[in-house]
């Protein structure tokens, strides 16, 4: 159980709606029915009903609701103490919330540019999910946030794109596909594809893509993350678009092989995040400067 499924009950109830619950927390409404239920099994007692198209507690319901409440109370203080704690911290400290597949191979290459001409600057750097990157830098919990294909714009944020990903399609070892090196576009119809939630959104960019070439495919798993994917892709059970630079050197041609489009360009946009109304520190301001300077050689390499 974590903070962020009390949030969700907690808005279940203040909301009244699946839609609008699965809206504020960044979710599918599938993910609010899920966490919901994981919570009743977890606790061993029903928690709400819904009559006339109402959600109403139970006395289970009741008491956890308010505990719920509390924990966020003290979860948002919290968040708005590190908010403070941003304008006391250390000019030379950078903190970054980056999505999994931007940080590990491509973001990476930018901050190794940037430390060796700022040696004394530390950045941290945590891997999150999508939904969590607009809360970490609207709270000050980090100084820049990098997504892939943000599809929700925010008044309060800087969205500027820094470098774009080429997708391709992943074949396991076993797959037909795995001798060669290049697909068409009209090849991919009919597959059977291994692809991220619809709540993502590069499912939603993939999604455009396929729909922009009249593609038609049989979705065999929709999973939430690139390494769960990538072993599905692995076992036989499918093929799946995902960005070039999520795979391996030493992963490509042995348990995955990598097919590139040879007849549409299809990249992946990657934006770094900033807040408009907080002002960055001296460090974070040059940090910004890399995205402005030519491109490392190997961010070229992995398709940036």
């Amino acid at each position: 159980m974590n903070i962020e499924t009390l949030k969700v009950f907690r808005d279940l109830y203040d909301t009244g709606s699946f839609s609008k619950t699965a809206e504020l927390n960044y979710v599918s409404q599938s993910a609010v029915s899920q966490q919901i239920k994981k919570l009743e099994l977890v606790l061993k007692c029903k928690l709400y009903h819904r009559q006339a198209g109402r959600v109403l507690l139970t006395p289970c319901g009741e008491k956890f609701y308010e505990a719920s409440k509390k924990i966020s109370a003290l979860y948002d203080g919290a968040i708005a103490g590190v908010r403070a704690l941003g304008a006391d911290r250390s000019c030379d400290e950078i903190k970054i919330s980056t999505i999994y597949s931007a940080g590990i191979y491509m973001i990476q290459n930018y901050i190794k540019r940037f430390l060796a001409q700022n040696p004394g600057t530390k950045i941290s750097v945590e891997y999150r999910q999508f939904s969590q990157i607009y809360s970490d830098v609207t709270s000050g919990r980090a100084d820049f946030g990098f997504m892939a294909c943000p599809y929700r714009k925010s008044a309060g944020l800087h969205m500027v794109p820094v470098a774009k990903d080429e997708m391709v399609l992943i074949a396991g070892s076993s797959s037909p596909l795995a001798g060669r090196r290049n697909v068409r576009v009209r090849d991919l119809d009919g597959m059977e594809f291994i692809f991220f939630d619809k709540v993502f959104p590069s499912r939603r960019h993939i999604d455009d893509f396929l729909r922009s070439h009249n593609i038609k495919c049989r979705v065999k798993m929709e999973l939430d993350n690139i390494e769960t994917i990538k072993s599905a892709v692995a076992s036989g059970a499918g093929v799946s678009l995902l960005p070039r630079s999520a795979v391996r050197e030493d992963e490509n041609g042995i348990n995955l092989h990598v097919l590139r489009i040879s007849d549409a360009k299809f990249m992946r946009p990657i934006y770094l995040i900033h807040s408009r109304t907080r002002k960055l520190p001296p460090a974070a301001q040059n940090f910004m400067g890399i995205f402005a300077a030519p491109k490392p050689p190997a961010a070229e390499k992995a398709g940036v």
